[in-house]
């Protein structure tokens, strides 16, 4: 008889294409959305970017310096050998090698603008920054780092709101640059050598080797595992919708006047909400190894995941049946899956790695089934072995159980029937 019930569950899913849709097609293009918009961010690739810089200077700093060397002569407080190191690192011609170097070039192209081509250049939404260096700037440096003296030089710097991501890095460029200059000036005024600020390449030396050779889990990876152990819990909400229809349209109530024990319906409707989610995991997973290439190395943990999840939503299942036979009402079937599928979601780390920020957020992710089942299955793919997930395992048949134990003491007994 249990078949029959199972098989009546069946026909009744399949008769309501919506709900089928809903169950099947929505967490495929979740992932497919999530997998390929937030794939650059999850996998930690940097966004691509081109930027175009113009530098506009009103002076040449050649000229500068040698102004700035004809109004030292003959000054007492001005010592001509500090001007040994200055004048390998004039702050505009630091800057040009800053935006030459390989790392930058490959990305930002930088091109010295005359004064009469500024209002031109301002115009020309191709760009992503002008750099105006003021026509004393590097006289007002030079004067400022060797004299003390209080005028400080600025660089006027104009970013296109257009080109926000270019700008930015450009802006943090300059403000890094200004922050050299500024150590510069202390070590120089100080007396101590620039040489310290650059550490000696033999510090730098290190030897990179992999602590774990484990594969790494991208954004498809993580959204296919993610959407699918979320859209499970809405099989339990659904199964006890329908259980709870069967109710109200008294197909219970001939169940039990046909002299067939309530357990025996408590049983199909865990059968069939476990045979659901399992059949419904491994669609969304076979859909996700078609066109995502996300592969199961280990199949046989697969299956022993994906068993004890379906167990966990097959004891919510009936819970949430024999609740809403209690009181009557499937208000606490809506709720859950109006709120509670969501807020389990959210700490279980279905839309984003949330337990990664927080310690305690992954100890409480791992304590509900679409959490536990998630990091599960995020080892196997990773490579790890079914030792190492025992304990998600034990979990999920333990939740699964406490559940329709929880169930079966609340299910309605004969006499309180409606």
């Amino acid at each position: 008889m249990i078949r029959q019930i199972i098989k009546k569950q069946f026909l009744v899913l399949w008769r309501n294409p919506v709900q089928l849709l809903l169950l099947i097609a929505l967490p495929i293009i979740l992932i497919f959305i999530l997998g390929c918009a937030l794939s650059s961010f999850m996998n930690g690739d940097t966004p691509e970017i081109q930027a175009k810089i113009a530098i506009i200077e009103h002076r040449s700093e050649t000229e500068q310096l040698d102004q700035f060397l004809l109004d030292m002569n003959g000054r007492t407080d001005f010592h001509k050998e500090n001007m040994v190191n200055m004048e390998k690192a004039l702050p505009i011609q630091t800057l040009k090698s800053i935006f030459n170097t390989e790392a930058l070039s490959e990305m930002m192209e930088v091109e010295e603008v005359s004064v009469s081509k500024k209002e031109e250049i301002l115009n020309d939404n191709s760009y992503t920054a002008v750099i105006e260096v003021p026509e004393d700037f590097t006289y007002k440096y030079l004067s400022h780092t060797l004299l003390n003296g209080d005028e400080m030089a600025e660089l006027l710097v104009m970013g296109n709101e257009q080109q926000q991501i270019g700008a930015g890095v450009i802006h943090s460029i300059i403000e890094n640059f200004q922050q050299q200059l500024t150590l510069g000036t202390f070590l120089e005024q100080k007396g101590l050598d620039q040489q310290i600020m650059s550490l000696s390449d033999s510090l730098l030396k290190s030897k990179r080797t992999s602590l774990q050779q484990n594969k790494i889990i991208t954004a498809k990876d993580y959204y296919t595992v993610g959407m699918a152990v979320m859209n499970a819990l809405f099989i339990a909400s659904t199964i006890g919708t329908i259980a709870f229809r069967e109710k109200k349209m008294f197909v219970f109530n001939r169940i039990i006047l046909a002299n067939m024990s309530k357990w025996v319906y408590f049983s199909g409707i865990l059968c069939s909400a476990v045979i659901f989610t399992f059949f419904q995991s491994c669609i969304i997973y076979g859909f996700a190894w078609l066109i995502f290439d996300v592969t199961w190395e280990n199949m046989f943990a697969f299956l022993i995941i994906t068993i004890a999840f379906s167990v966990a939503v097959g004891g919510i299942a009936v819970l949430l049946t024999a609740i809403s036979y209690q009181m009557h009402s499937e208000t606490i079937t809506n709720f859950f899956s109006g709120a509670i599928v969501a807020l389990m979601a959210l700490v279980g780390g279905s839309f984003f790695p949330i337990g990664d920020s927080s310690e305690l957020i992954h100890v409480i992710g791992n304590f509900t089934p679409n959490g536990s089942g998630m990091s599960a299955y995020l080892s196997i793919l990773r490579g790890n072995s079914v030792q190492e997930i025992s304990s998600h395992i034990l979990f999920l048949c333990l939740f699964g159980v406490a559940m329709i134990i929880i169930a079966a003491l609340t299910f309605p007994k004969k006499g309180e029937m409606v």
